[in-house]
Order: structure tokens, then C-alpha cells, then sequence
């Protein structure tokens, strides 16, 4: 069997609630030649039985006992036959033409290894909200991780080797696994992003990122210590910010008494 060009990775534990929307998402993809590997973490709730009722061989279900995100994420990884993972949570929505697009800017780019698209928010009734892109542009992106993580998880495609290369997700910043996994891709590789929202990301009370915040937050501000502290971010701070990006990057770097960095910033943008 040839390996597929996409594998979708979609970790899930008693997400019953969106799943079935969730998966009908990614099997309708105008991009078909992928594998869709399910990691059931344990669910107790209707999860097995959605699962157990869709008849489309692309999908592979991988069962285990309650082992966390980042324990079934590197269980997809381990499994992943294709060139190309991408990301899928089970209560968002890919849009129809996500996959295409964000795989046809991978195999146009070589030296890029992570693209992510806009991304729209929508409530627990699947009503939109606000939208959200980033720029095409590896510097601005490298910015961007300096202040916040720009990418969703989600919708996030981004080549094996790469993150194999990278090490993989680790549990050592919290909830920020993604965050941190971005963070060591940039280090060898370029950041990329496609015009146009092509992901849904739902936000309800009991979403992952709404849980145990002060951990999270606590976590995130160690892992942004570190960033300061990683050259391969750090030079693309004085490539042209435009105003509100070289403001929030002065701020920063004045906070962590980086004030050659913020002397850099200030030349650039004046």
C-alpha cells in the first residue's frame, strides 16, 4: 500500500459532543489521498461508538488508555506514513479545501516546513466569530513567536521529518506543547502562511486551552524567557515591524532588559 500524503492527526477524549462534525470536515477535503488517525485517549463517553460508525477505510482508529495530548499526539506520529501531518482538533471544522492548500504551499516551498491558514472562530452552535491571519513572511512569523503563539494548533500542517528532526512534542512547557514544538521547528526550517480562513476553531467552556489557565499562562511566559534568549528568533526583530508589532516588541524586550534589542527595534521603525 502506497503511504498517503497527508496524515491528519486528531487526538480526542470524550469529545462525543463535535466529533461527528469534526470528522465529516476532514472527509469531505477536496485533497482525498490522506489517512485520518484518531487517537481515542480513553474517552468513557460516546466517542467509541461515533468512531466505530464511520465506513471510510481512510480512517484509523488508535485506542489507548488515559495518557494526555501529548502522549496521543506522538501515538499519531509514530503511526503517520505520510510526508505531511497535519493537525485536527475534534471540535473544530476544516473547511473543504484546506488540505489542498495548505499541502500545495509545502510541495511549492521546500525550505518551509510549517503553514497555517486564517482561522475563524464559532461558538458552541457553530455560529462565526472573529477571524484571524497571519502574514506570509518567515520574519514577521518569527516576530509573532516572540510575543504569542500565532499558530493554532489545529490547523496547523507541517512536514514529518520536520518535526521528527525537531523532537517531537514534549510535556515540559504544559499546555503549551505546540507552542514549544514551533518554536525548535524554526530553528532549521521556515514559517508559512496561506490568505484566506480555511479553518474553523470552536470556542466553548469546556475547550482545552479554557482549562487550568494559570498553569498554562505560568508555563508560556518560561517558554517566552527562553525564546528571548534563541537566536534563530531574535534576529528577526529589527526587519522592518510595522507599528503595532515594533511597540509590542519594544515593550517586550524593555521588560526583559534586552535594550540593545530594543534600540534595534526602535531604528527599524522609524
Amino acid at each position: 500500500m502506497s503511504a498517503p500524503r497527508v496524515s491528519v492527526l486528531l487526538p480526542v477524549r470524550d469529545g462525543a459532543r463535535f466529533l461527528r462534525e469534526a470528522l465529516d470536515s476532514v472527509l469531505a477535503q477536496t485533497l482525498a489521498d490522506f489517512e485520518l488517525l484518531v487517537v481515542d485517549d480513553g474517552s468513557t463517553d460516546e466517542t467509541p461508538e461515533i468512531l466505530a460508525s464511520v465506513g471510510d477505510e481512510r480512517l484509523c482508529v488508535l485506542r489507548q488508555e488515559p495518557a494526555g495530548l501529548v502522549a496521543a499526539l506522538e501515538r499519531g506520529i509514530g503511526e503517520a506514513r505520510a510526508p505531511y501531518l497535519a493537525r485536527m482538533d475534534a471540535d473544530d471544522v476544516s473547511l473543504p479545501r484546506r488540505l489542498e492548500r495548505q499541502v500545495a504551499f509545502l510541495d511549492q516551498r521546500s525550505h518551509v516546513a510549517l503553514v497555517v491558514p486564517g482561522v475563524e472562530s464559532i461558538d458552541e452552535a457553530g455560529r462565526p466569530g472573529r477571524r484571524v491571519t497571519v502574514p506570509d513572511d518567515d520574519a514577521a512569523l518569527r516576530r509573532r513567536l516572540l510575543l504569542r503563539n500565532p499558530f493554532t494548533h489545529g490547523a496547523v500542517v507541517v512536514r514529518a521529518a520536520a518535526v521528527r528532526q525537531a523532537g517531537g512534542y514534549r510535556a515540559d512547557y504544559g499546555a503549551n506543547e505546540d507552542y514549544d514544538l514551533w518554536r525548535r521547528i524554526a530553528r532549521d526550517w521556515k514559517l508559512g502562511a496561506v490568505p484566506g480562513v480555511l479553518y474553523r476553531y470552536r470556542e466553548h467552556s469546556g475547550a482545552v486551552t479554557r482549562s487550568r489557565v494559570d498553569e498554562r499562562v505560568e508555563s508560556r511566559e518560561r517558554l517566552r524567557d527562553e525564546l528571548w534568549r534563541d537566536p534563530a528568533l531574535l534576529g528577526a526583530v529589527g526587519r522592518d515591524p510595522d507599528p503595532l508589532e515594533a511597540r509590542a516588541l519594544l515593550r517586550e524586550a524593555v521588560r526583559r532588559r534586552r535594550l540593545g534589542l530594543a534600540l534595534r527595534v526602535l531604528v527599524r521603525s522609524q
